[in-house]
């Protein structure tokens, strides 16, 4: 492989150049606002240049996901795409049945931590297992397309809810045949009371109206909560609940850069791997369809 890589998107895109660095890569990037100091500000200038990449990391909003991926995938190995992947679970099947040449992986890097194995063992040993993402008071940026479900597709649902049901598939055996008992999203605050949100800029004459507050519960064992304003609480955490009752609460925080390396490393060796593969469209494929109609 050239060891060539593209980032597009450099918000986050940056915590990938650093983790691509690191993998001893050839890093391009783009960004269509200049102010960003992207090499380029337009994908189709970065292809016409370089033509071929390894791999192509889909840091964008979310609404330009699908568009951008279908401009790169003819010129890359493996696509990378940052939750919540498409709007639907149609598109992303389309995606992958029309490019078979190419792969294609949501971002899942928390799968790929150190402590995977550890984890495992709780939930095998716990009566209930409770998966946190609860923000005491940080909505990114309300207002902007953020929090306008025509471009984000919905809130909290597909921001931080993509992460917990990717815990969800590193944890339960049982996973793809999981009862879903109860499922719900919905809207808990106006812009008009986010002026003191402590994560962005709010843009009062802007649109906020996506989900702020989701949960699944698969089971009886099994409660995954996604909040974006808690106002006493800030939790990123998984509870193991004991057959006796006692609890062993194992703290997340944010994902680990090493976790992205290992994740971009795996996938690379793999790239021939089609169990591999399939294993990863199997997982995308089920989030999409667990979010796309909260």
């Amino acid at each position: 492989m050239s060891k060539r890589s593209i980032i597009i998107g450099m918000g986050i895109g940056n915590l990938y150049k650093d983790v691509l660095i690191n993998l001893g890569r050839s890093i391009v990037t783009v960004d269509k606002d200049p102010a960003k100091g992207a090499e380029f500000t337009d994908v189709k200038d970065a292809i016409r240049e370089y033509s071929i990449f390894d791999t192509a990391h889909i840091c964008t909003p979310n609404f330009t996901h699908k568009e951008i991926a279908e401009q790169v995938a003819p010129y890359t190995k493996i696509v990378f795409i940052e939750k919540p992947g498409f709007k639907t679970s149609n598109e992303w099947t389309n995606m992958i049945k029309t490019r078979p040449f190419t792969r294609f992986m949501m971002v899942k890097n928390n799968m790929w931590r150190d402590n995977i194995v550890e984890l495992r063992e709780l939930a095998n040993k716990s009566k209930k297992v409770n998966l946190n993402w609860i923000n005491k008071d940080r909505i990114p940026n309300p207002g902007s397309w953020f929090t306008n479900k025509e471009l984000a597709f919905g809130g909290v649902s597909r921001d931080l809810m993509p992460h917990l049901l990717s815990w969800f598939i590193t944890l339960a055996p049982e996973w793809t045949r999981a009862n879903l008992v109860q499922q719900t999203a919905f809207k808990r605050w106006t812009l008009g009371q986010l002026t003191g949100t402590d994560y962005g800029t709010v843009n009062v004459n802007g649109i906020y109206d996506v989900d702020d507050f989701c949960q699944i519960n698969f089971t009886d064992k099994w409660q995954l909560t996604a909040d974006w304003r808690d106002l006493e609480l800030d939790k990123r955490n998984i509870e193991f609940v004991m057959e006796d009752d006692s609890v062993v609460t194992v703290e997340l925080g944010l994902c680990p850069e090493y976790a992205y390396q290992n994740m971009i490393a795996d996938a690379i060796a793999n790239v021939d791997n089609q169990t591999f593969w399939l294993n990863q469209y199997n997982q995308d494929l089920w989030i999409h369809e667990r979010i796309e109609n909260l």
